[in-house]
């Protein structure tokens, strides 16, 4: 895999050569008050490749952010090798350094893929929040792995890579989100509805009518979003019904999808709605009528 890209475009000087510089010595040369003599010397060490790994790693924690930043420049300019060290880093403690390193994993691809989607499997929740999300900005390289995650064992698995999918918004991970939806967890079911409302398929509406009629209100509010993102005026009955619910969340989520659809047969169960014994309920009927009308 080529790594130029990685980085912008710019002259490769042999600063560690032209200087008689040696890895430590270029390692301290990142903290020169020289902004240029600081640049030069991240891509010196870059091309220096695997042996400047670990003391680039190390870098990549110091208090200083231009030191992280410059760091992560030179890590990436190594390429793949880099991979497994910033895998580690993203199990390290400090906020900034996992997120330092999602930042350069994301930018190797492929590459980096199966790593991250074993890192799904972590008990550290903020640790597999920072793989999926780097799974995410990866996008369609990631994709079938992911849609492959969607069967793992691990509920938690499964709902970190139904929301990576929604946020990549590739279309052929509509029908297995889908099948997501009548997942045997209420989280999973949640995290596959809202991600078809963000892919924004059509092929989805009848799912997500259908995820109306779940019994936890945790399901049926991701799929008055969805529904509403989508907006297709088959879902209009089938949300009116939904303000019947005793839960004030998807009345909520039903007028909000309404609104968004603008179907005039709503306004009358909208108008309804004003006298709603719950607040929120009354100002989303509100600015749902509005919408309408407007």
């Amino acid at each position: 895999m080529k790594t130029r890209s990685i980085v912008p475009d710019v002259k490769i000087y042999s600063f560690h050569s032209k200087s008689g510089m040696d890895l430590q010595s270029l390692i301290k040369a990142l903290r020169n008050h020289n902004l240029g003599i600081r640049w030069r010397a991240a891509l010196a060490l870059g091309e220096i490749g695997e042996p400047a790994l670990k003391p680039l790693i190390k870098a990549l924690k110091d208090e200083d952010k231009d030191i992280q930043w410059l760091a992560g420049i030179a890590l990436a300019r190594i390429g793949e090798a880099a991979i497994p060290h910033l895998i580690r880093a993203m199990t390290e403690k400090d906020y900034d350094v996992r997120w330092r390193a999602t930042i350069i994993l994301a930018k190797f691809g492929e590459a980096a893929v199966r790593p991250l989607i074993d890192l799904l499997k972590e008990k550290d929740s903020d640790l597999r929040w920072h793989s999926a999300l780097t799974l995410a900005l990866i996008g369609k390289p990631a994709v079938r792995p992911l849609i492959k995650a969607l069967k793992d064992k691990d509920w938690f698995v499964r709902v970190r890579a139904a929301w990576a999918l929604g946020e990549i918004g590739d279309s052929s991970a509509v029908e297995p989100l889908i099948q997501s939806v009548n997942d045997q967890d209420w989280y999973v079911r949640w995290s596959a509805a809202d991600a078809l409302g963000k892919i924004g398929d059509k092929n989805a509406i009848t799912t997500l009518i259908a995820a109306l009629k779940e019994p936890d209100s945790f399901v049926q509010v991701p799929a008055t979003w969805a529904l509403g993102k989508l907006g297709d005026k088959k879902a209009v009955d089938a949300l009116i019904q939904s303000l019947r619910s005793s839960d004030w969340y998807v009345r909520w989520g039903a007028i909000e999808a309404l609104g968004k659809i603008g179907d005039s047969r709503a306004l009358e169960h909208l108008k309804k709605a004003l006298e709603d014994k719950d607040e929120y309920v009354r100002t989303a009927a509100e600015e749902a009528i509005e919408l309408i009308l407007s």
